[in-house]
């Protein structure tokens, strides 16, 4: 792994906001990406994708290899994927529910389960995004708007304060939770791989039975 400018803590790497940084997946990952924090020159191979922001936060790109793309303030190349170009304007009002209040929509919802994905979740103030939970697969995170706190880690969690334009990338099985005050929080999660209901589907989680 290469972590530059950030902080570390145990299963996140954090990127303050306007530091320029890099981050390269572990070679003992499932999924092979990277995220850009601040500018970059990003050289795609084929085969390559990009999610990245455009230079006025307003436009979110999905672009495949092979080219150059130079990004400003975030960008997560997932390699061995590569979907047809895309761009989404974005904007925080969201159309699907969540859990406790939160709401979300998808910037680019995948075409087939298990297609890396990225999405927008918007969590009002003084709420908690969900209880302590882990993701089986790498998590993206960029901080739109607004802030919060991330809750990191079991029994003592630690709390890292979450402000606009910082970046949060989460190692996969990473015990965390999002948490607001006084002010609403909006994030944009690339997922490097999305979730279906199979995950469940297994004899560890469907031969254990709770006692209380």
């Amino acid at each position: 792994m290469t972590q530059v400018s950030s902080k570390q803590h145990s299963g996140l790497t954090y990127f303050p906001p306007h530091k320029k940084g890099h981050f390269r997946s572990s070679p003992q990952d499932a999924y092979t990406f990277e995220v850009f924090a601040g500018p970059h020159r990003v050289d795609l191979a084929q085969g390559d994708c990009l999610f990245w922001l455009s230079t006025d936060r307003r436009i979110a790109h999905l672009t495949r290899g092979p080219q150059t793309v130079e990004t400003a303030y975030f960008a997560t190349l997932v390699r061995g994927f590569s979907p047809n170009t895309k761009t989404h304007e974005l904007s925080e009002t969201t159309v699907l529910p969540y859990i406790n209040g939160c709401s979300t929509k998808q910037i680019f919802a995948p075409d087939r389960a298990g297609d890396p994905t990225w999405q927008l979740l918007s969590m009002p103030a003084h709420t908690t995004e969900q209880q302590h939970h882990i993701h089986s697969t790498a998590r993206c995170v960029y901080i739109l708007s607004g802030s919060g706190k991330c809750l990191l880690g079991m029994k003592k969690p630690t709390t890292l304060l979450l402000k606009s334009g910082g970046i949060c990338v989460f190692d996969p099985m990473t015990p965390h939770h999002f948490e607001t005050q006084s002010e609403k929080l909006v994030v944009l999660p690339v997922h490097v791989w999305s979730s279906s209901q199979d995950e469940h589907n297994h004899p560890m989680y469907n031969g254990t039975f709770r006692t209380s």
